[in-house]
């Protein structure tokens, strides 16, 4: 009786360990996507991060033409009214 109670613990420590790989192994299936999710979304960010900063530079440059064509607009205001006055 001793060798088949020693038998059935060996069994079941052999059992446990396989669910416990089996385990291991879909949680480094789930870390897996995760990581590849995360890479995914980290490329994502870059390009939105490109369009963003592509978007602040034509943003500037509308920004000075438009100041360029006010102080334009002031000094031919400013010239028409002196030499009318």
């Amino acid at each position: 009786m001793k060798m088949e109670d020693r038998l059935s613990r060996v069994e079941a420590k052999i059992d446990s360990l396989q669910e416990a790989i089996i385990s291991l192994a879909r949680v480094e299936e789930r870390l897996v996507t995760v990581f590849n999710r995360q890479s995914h979304i980290e490329t994502k960010v870059d390009a939105m991060d490109e369009k963003v900063d592509r978007l602040s530079e034509s943003v500037i440059k509308g920004k000075s033409a438009e100041r360029i064509v006010w102080l334009v607009l002031a000094a031919a205001i400013g010239a028409a009214i002196r030499y009318i006055g």
